[in-house]
């Protein structure tokens, strides 16, 4: 029995997944407890508020073209037509990636300006003008990781995942103990990014038949064009996933105190990582479901369900130690002037446990093509997430921007188990 488990590929690829998800997790947890000890409250708080502006603006970098890439190759194999998806697609990205990271840095000062610079924040137009390069490297890193995903090669997407991370946590680590000055979690960053950039171009140029720059000649705009189109709705939905994975930091660093703002980002990111223990998961069995058929459709619908059942006991144990340990864990780490972050923790539990859920579906729904289903059913998180948040931080600060972002997440899971269930009985009929 254990022989064949080891020939399962969906559990090879959620054993490599999750280890390199688990390996993220720590690291990044590192990252962030190394932010929190080497700057002064004030300076880790504006790190954390500008962190939150700078994964938005990730969401943007990446535009829809690394899932969309994912979902065509995952259909292909490794042959000649997934090399010209890979070579269509890493041109779309550099594209792409040039032209917003360029808008990006042109627009830095009165972005910071607006933002609170120079009063409230003081590093934050040069941290503005660094995001402009960290967009262009994270949108590479992410393309990486999808393609390998989409390519069944888990290997290499453990192996880029620790690479990205652990260059985040020692090079960052290593400016901090140098220079002492909140953009060195940004050079740090800036640094892994170039290497991952570097390992991911050799490491594709190797897998595609006749390498990534071939000399002969071919019609890749055509190629370009279905991955684009494809990629419009899903960077749609990334604006509702924008808008809830950090949109509620945003308006609280807007809205509320420094304090607040760096005790919530502490609970925010226990949530956020703990996440990627269920996305190991999720990515290792994905691709599995890309093709579906009436005579499949129900051995695939009893291995999503099973699959499903082993995410949600997952997300039930890891909320159950948040909730019952999370105070100690993060005076331990952190130090006892973050205890507060314990308590928002609590408050956050139900939006881990609905995002663990949301995403495993809603990634189930972008590999049958439905990502259009998907983008609609963020809309609903949109207006509902913005409105509970200026309804909620001016009176709760922290603690009410954890209720929002909780509750807006709940008709957006609802809707995509729903999607799911239409997608079954579709092959069913």
């Amino acid at each position: 029995m254990l022989k064949g488990l080891f020939h399962d590929n969906i559990f090879i690829g959620t054993l490599y997944t999750l280890g390199g998800k688990a390996a993220a997790m720590l690291l990044y947890m590192a990252f962030d407890i190394a932010c929190a000890r080497l700057l002064v409250p004030e300076e880790y708080a504006e790190w954390v508020f500008f962190y939150a502006i700078l994964t938005m603006m990730f969401f943007v970098g990446w535009f829809g073209i690394n899932t969309s890439a994912k979902v065509f190759v995952s259909k292909e194999g490794n042959g000649e037509e997934a090399a010209r998806i890979i070579r269509a697609s890493f041109l779309l990205r550099l594209i792409i990636s040039i032209v917003i990271s360029m808008i990006l840095i042109s627009v830095a000062f009165p972005l910071a300006n607006w933002l609170g610079y120079p009063n409230k924040y003081p590093s934050l137009y040069r941290l503005c003008v660094l995001a402009g390069v960290l967009v262009f490297l994270n949108s590479f890193s992410e393309f990486f990781k999808e393609l390998f995903m989409g390519l069944g090669n888990f290997k290499k997407l453990c192996g880029t995942t620790i690479l990205e991370f652990a260059g985040y946590f020692l090079w960052s680590l290593l400016f901090l103990i140098g220079l002492r000055r909140i953009e060195a979690a940004a050079f740090g960053y800036a640094c892994s990014g170039m290497i991952v950039f570097l390992f991911g171009t050799v490491s594709l140029h190797h897998i595609s038949v006749e390498g990534l720059f071939p000399k002969k000649k071919d019609d890749y705009p055509s190629v370009m064009k279905k991955i684009f189109k494809y990629a419009i709705p899903i960077a749609i939905s990334s604006i509702g996933g924008m808008i809830l994975v950090e949109m509620d930091t945003f308006m609280l660093g807007m809205l509320s105190t420094k304090v607040q703002v760096a005790n919530y980002g502490i609970a925010k990111n226990l949530c956020s990582k703990a996440a990627h223990v269920n996305y190991a998961l999720t990515v290792g069995c994905m691709t599995s479901f890309s093709v579906l058929t009436v005579e499949n459709i129900k051995e695939k619908r009893f291995k999503l369900m099973k699959t499903s059942n082993l995410n949600m006991l997952i997300s039930a144990l890891i909320s159950s130690v948040f909730l019952l340990l999370g105070t100690i864990v993060i005076s331990l780490l952190y130090g006892d002037e973050y205890q507060e972050a314990g308590r928002i923790l609590k408050y956050l539990v139900p939006y881990y446990l609905m995002y663990s859920i949301a995403t495993f579906f809603g990634t189930f729904l972008d590999f049958q093509g439905e990502a259009k289903i998907r983008s609609i059913c963020y809309c609903t998180v949109v207006g509902l997430n913005l409105f509970l948040n200026l309804l909620l931080i001016p009176r709760l600060g922290a603690v009410g921007a954890a209720v929002a972002t909780s509750l807006s997440l709940v008709p957006y899971t609802f809707l995509v188990i729903i999607a799911t269930v239409k997608v079954f009985r579709r092959y069913e009929r």
